[in-house]
């Protein structure tokens, strides 16, 4: 398991270690353990423990045996303008729904990935932020909420 992924994620969800032992089923300090030795990427954790911990907290295992993409990447693509101070920052406002931050993401990547990654709301919402989305992506994404907000689609 990636350490690193459960550190974005408790910064993105406000969750403390004392919640991840209790999701996992380990003592506080086995968590501890796991940030101490995952400082370097990898960390050993048992299967059950890591089965139970995905389970409590909604998550894919992929999404902690898989490493974040590169830091440097995404912030040149999603905040070169600094008007977030860091990525997860970003992506906590997006989650929270900040219309800004939703507007960002569908620029760069699209509403069909924004939101199967940030779920609906990124479609319903759609109407309130499309004005900050640069206007040529925007009719490109106005295309795309026609058919995803059609009834049909629901």
């Amino acid at each position: 398991m990636f350490v690193s992924n459960l550190d974005v994620l408790c910064q993105l969800r406000g969750l403390a270690r004392s919640d991840l032992a209790r999701a996992a089923g380990v003592s506080r300090q086995a968590v501890s353990i796991w940030f101490a030795r995952g400082r370097c990427g990898r960390v050993a954790v048992r299967a059950e423990h890591l089965i139970r911990l995905c389970r409590s907290l909604g998550l894919r295992m992929e999404d902690l045996s898989s490493p974040l993409p590169d830091t440097e990447e995404l912030e040149s693509s999603l905040i070169w303008d600094r008007l977030w101070p860091s990525v997860e920052q970003l992506v906590a406002e997006a989650l929270d729904g900040e219309l800004r931050a939703l507007a960002r993401l569908v620029q760069v990547y699209g509403l069909m990935v924004s939101a199967r990654l940030f779920g609906r709301k990124v479609i319903d919402r759609f109407q309130r932020y499309k004005g900050h989305i640069h206007p040529i992506r925007r009719a490109e994404c106005e295309r795309v909420w026609t058919i995803l907000s059609s009834p049909a689609s629901s």
